[in-house]
């Protein structure tokens, strides 16, 4: 079977020793203070309803038996975010092999299993988004680029998530030019403009969210909710998405988590139980219908 990921959020987590900012590279240029808006707990309101970034890294298909009995199936996490899309806005991100497999006349296997799993995807009315790696604004544009345009010619994916993403404002030229590839040369079938997600797993440079349409905030493995800084209030918290693994207590805290976040107006989010010595991003949430259920609750109380 594919190799679906060499390089985790978490294991560039391990390698940079950071576990408070596992998707981002070095420390967060902007910290939070007292003057921050808004603080947590405060209510927010939102022009939108909070929805799902859930990394599904998980190969498309998985199999039992051999040779006569040999059978293939949807994998199961593909098969639950489907089915539960119906009921709140989902973007999954999809990661064949950290980053895309090249095209191919005739598609190899696993190209033929991905673009088959996003038009599943797709008929369900999820957004899907591929992944290209960064190296924190180190990786060379012209591989991010080719990354960008496998994508677009082969996969039929709706935009792109870009990974260890620099929150250092230097890097702004970098990032703004890998999106503008993104809007460029992805173009959806649902017609919409190509979504550009980034993962500096911390908050960034005012001039690095800016670039995107959907920012991780937070990926670690905690459930803290952090008042947004006062350097970023210019950018819709709707824009904002949080991720947190490896969360053990996650029946407990769910709920008041996502409340949490609902109210201070973040758009995006991902709680799991996952990563445990494992891939976090491989195995979906033993509670993600649980959290899709509290999610459809808490968007039914939009003004």
């Amino acid at each position: 079977m594919a190799r679906f990921k060499a390089r985790s959020w978490l294991s560039a987590l391990l390698m940079a020793g950071m576990l408070s900012s596992c998707g981002g590279g070095g420390s967060a240029t902007l910290t939070t203070d007292s003057t921050a808006q808004p603080q947590a707990g405060s209510v927010v309101a939102r022009t939108a309803p909070m929805g799902v970034l859930v990394p599904l890294y998980g190969y498309p298909l998985v199999y039992s038996g051999s040779g006569a009995t040999r059978t293939t199936v949807t994998n199961p996490a593909w098969a639950e975010v489907a089915a539960q899309a119906a009921a709140v806005p989902t973007v999954a991100i999809i990661n064949p092999s950290n980053g895309p497999v090249a095209c191919s006349t005739p598609p190899a296997p696993t190209l033929s299993a991905f673009t088959q799993g996003i038009a599943a995807l797709h008929a369900a009315g999820v957004t899907v988004l591929g992944y290209v790696h960064t190296s924190y604004g180190q990786r060379d544009p012209a591989l991010v680029q080719q990354d960008v345009q496998t994508y677009a010619q082969c996969y039929g994916v709706d935009g792109v998530f870009f990974d260890e993403v620099s929150t250092h404002a230097d890097t702004a030229s970098y990032y703004a030019n890998a999106a503008a590839a993104v809007r460029q040369d992805i173009q959806p079938s649902s017609g919409k403009p190509a979504l550009v997600a980034i993962n500096p797993g911390a908050y960034p440079d005012s001039a690095i969210a800016a670039v995107a349409d959907i920012t991780v905030i937070h990926e670690s493995a905690d459930a803290q909710v952090l008042p947004i800084p006062v350097s970023l209030s210019s950018i819709s918290p709707q824009k904002f998405a949080y991720l947190a693994l490896r969360l053990s207590d996650l029946p407990q805290v769910q709920t008041a988590t996502l409340s949490s976040l609902y109210q201070q107006g973040i758009g995006y989010v991902y709680l799991t139980d996952q990563g445990s010595g494992t891939d976090p991003w491989a195995t979906l949430s033993t509670q993600y219908a649980a959290m899709v259920q509290t999610l459809q609750t808490l968007n039914q109380t939009q003004n």
